[in-house]
């Protein structure tokens, strides 16, 4: 099985078109059955907060909460950095359905064995 690793770093408020983009990519790994991961590390972790996404759109993406439902609803795994969620006190119960678990970077470092990584 081809296993796909996504690390995004970015708000979305900040890079919307970069973070549709991303959240594109993973959800088109999907579509060819890769089994797919999606990491939350520094400002990104507030895209998996509940509303914030809403009414985020780029260019010709799909509004980015709709990007992020289809990954989910697709099986991809989304995962939220434990320590930049304390950082910015956003708690589980925060966050939009779909979340797999919050996680520290070991997880992160142990994933990523056999897997393509994307930083961004």
């Amino acid at each position: 099985m081809i296993r796909m690793m996504y690390v995004l770093t970015h708000d979305p408020k900040d890079r919307l078109e970069l973070v549709s983009s991303v959240f594109a990519q993973a959800i088109t790994a999907l579509s060819f059955e890769y089994e797919t991961e999606m990491f939350l590390m520094d400002r990104a972790v507030h895209a998996a907060v509940r509303g914030y996404a809403d009414g985020l759109k780029a260019g010709s993406f799909a509004s980015l909460s709709e990007l992020i439902e289809m990954f989910t609803e697709m099986e991809g795994r989304l995962y939220v950095c434990a320590p930049f969620a304390h950082s910015y006190d956003i708690k589980k119960e925060h966050c939009i359905p779909g979340v797999t678990e919050f996680v520290d970077a070991g997880m992160l470092v142990v994933h990523a064995k056999d897997a393509t990584v994307f930083t961004y």
